[in-house]
């Protein structure tokens, strides 16, 4: 850790007891003050620590932020208003109309998503934060609305990323597949997709998931559809409309495998103006990951998990989760025509690997690399 970095982390914990101090002493507004100061000198050292360390520093962030909250009287999460139950009740019935299931809080978590700490601290810094603590937020201008676009490999947990990110504004999770809103029968794609927004309001705090959004809104120049071409101007109008209202308290997240087929209009800015790139995983993320789908196995032996994580280059979440899978399934068909229960061991594992290539290919990380540049 530099001097640099050392001196301002020392600095941020200095100002930050004083703030304490002030606060035990019934002064809020000096005790504010102290707790502003000690984040912005926090994030510096955040922003200036080796990757390792970032995460830890930015949880810091968030708890001199959550003090300079409780201070200031401002709520720590998305502001949740006050819903009855009709209002309740006509939402949800309208993302039935249009066969989307009941929104609810994911309780999936950033600890469970393995790996990806670049993606994670991103996320933090461009959506969390900034919609945890709006009013500080205001003060550096800087703002949430909008819509996030994760792009990548297949496989690579870009869901799962989202659900996270519900669980931790504590926002209903909507999740929209394109085939659930299109249909080619005149204005009905447009009153799906203005069904949807309006079941958002009235369920708010809420996150709109569109997943695969090249196949709802392909680029208009190069699809035959009127429906599509009518479906694209619409969901730009009601993003639009979003973003005229700060208070709604809604989100839109998108995710692809083909950023380079989506309508260039819905990625200009108060769109989809965050991209995040979502890569494979590292072998920190594989060795993660295979540790956690085999700890679902009760027959496992002792695994050299370094080892697996080292033979998966270039595989993807998915893939690795396949293979936990394979390896369990052709050790209990091996249990049941020997009548031997035995645990699942490397060995099993690293044949499933040797029968199987990873769905990744490098000239797609290539293609993928050349897409980023561009912004």
């Amino acid at each position: 850790m530099s001097d640099d970095v050392q001196n301002k982390i020392e600095k941020a914990t200095k100002l930050l007891h004083a703030g304490i101090k002030e606060e035990e002493n019934g002064h809020k507004d000096k005790a504010k003050e102290y707790y502003l100061v000690a984040y912005r000198v926090m994030l510096e050292a955040a922003n200036d620590s080796p990757s390792d360390l970032k995460k830890k520093r930015l949880d810091q962030c968030a708890l001199i932020l959550n003090a300079y909250k409780r201070v200031s009287g401002e709520r720590t999460d998305f502001t949740v208003k006050k819903q009855n139950d009709d209002e309740i009740v006509e939402g949800e019935a309208l993302l039935e109309e249009i066969g989307i299931e009941k929104p609810e809080i994911p309780k999936v978590t950033f600890e469970d998503v393995a790996g990806l700490d670049d993606v994670k601290n991103e996320i933090l810094g461009k959506i969390i934060y900034p919609m945890k603590f709006k009013e500080l937020s205001q003060e550096y201008n800087i703002q949430f609305g909008g819509g996030m676009l994760l792009y990548g490999p297949p496989g690579t947990g870009k869901t799962f990323i989202v659900k996270a990110i519900a669980n931790e504004v504590k926002a209903r999770f909507i999740n929209v597949n394109p085939s659930t809103l299109y249909s080619e029968w005149f204005g009905v794609f447009e009153k799906n997709i203005s069904k949807l927004f309006r079941a958002a309001s009235l369920l708010s705090p809420a996150i709109i998931f569109f997943d695969e959004i090249d196949a709802l809104v392909p680029k208009r120049d190069t699809s035959n559809s009127d429906a599509a071409k009518r479906g694209v101007a619409q969901l730009l109008n009601e993003v639009g409309g979003i973003n005229s209202q700060k208070n709604k308290n809604i989100f839109i997240i998108a995710a692809t495998n083909n950023p380079w087929e989506v309508d260039e209009a819905m990625l200009r800015p108060g769109r989809f103006d965050i991209k995040i790139y979502v890569p494979p995983p590292d072998i920190v993320a594989r060795k993660k990951i295979f540790q956690l789908n085999l700890a679902k196995i009760k027959q496992v032996g002792n695994v050299d998990y370094d080892l697996l994580a080292e033979e998966t280059e270039g595989y993807s979440g998915a893939d690795i989760e396949f293979i936990c899978k394979k390896a369990a399934q052709n050790v209990f068909m091996e249990a049941v025509k020997t009548g031997k229960s035995r645990p699942v061991e490397t060995r099993d594992v690293i044949d499933v690997i040797g029968s199987i290539k990873p769905s990744i290919d490098y000239e797609l990380l290539e293609k993928y690399s050349k897409y980023g540049s561009a912004f």
